[in-house]
């Protein structure tokens, strides 16, 4: 039963591009693509600041026939000392808690980016039910995120472009 996802690209900019172009939230929303329905600020942050450690809002996404409603917290979007872009959250919709990890590491004249989610428990309960809605959480984030970030490399590379739109 998997337990985590991982995706792999090569983008035509640096990181440092890379992570201004997702400092933006018109452009992040354009990222997620039609399946975003709302965002709601949770933190004390005004809803146009850029994208930073410590933000933490409400997303509603449409997933398949439903909506689902997750509480995301953003712990890293920095460029380190060596120009490697480092992007953590954690989604929790209250019965699975996601880590999402994004690296984006310079190489040659661009970027390689991956990004890995994995199941995060971290209450008794989740923990104890992690190998069955783990597993399943897995499968449905593959399922709607298996061009994320394709649709990432399009948007960067080619501003007019559309994300792929959601199964």
């Amino acid at each position: 039963m998997p337990q985590s996802y991982t995706l792999n690209e090569k983008i035509n900019a640096s990181p440092r591009d890379v992570h201004e172009w997702l400092r933006d939230w018109d452009h992040v929303r354009a990222w997620m693509g039609p399946s975003l329905i709302s965002i709601e600020m949770l933190s004390d942050h005004a809803p146009d600041e850029p994208m930073c450690a410590g933000m933490r809002f409400r997303e509603t996404r449409k997933m398949g026939k439903m909506n689902a409603k997750a509480t995301v917290e953003i712990l890293r979007h920095e460029i380190d000392d060596q120009g490697v872009f480092r992007h953590d959250a954690v989604f929790d919709d209250g019965c699975n808690r996601m880590m999402c990890e994004y690296v984006y590491k310079p190489s040659g004249t661009g970027t390689d980016a991956s990004f890995v989610i994995y199941n995060a428990p971290n209450k008794w309960w989740t923990r104890m039910l992690a190998g069955a809605f783990g597993s399943m959480m897995i499968k449905m984030c593959a399922k709607h995120m298996s061009e994320h970030l394709s649709d990432l490399k399009v948007l960067i590379e080619n501003p007019e472009s559309k994300p792929t739109p959601d199964a």
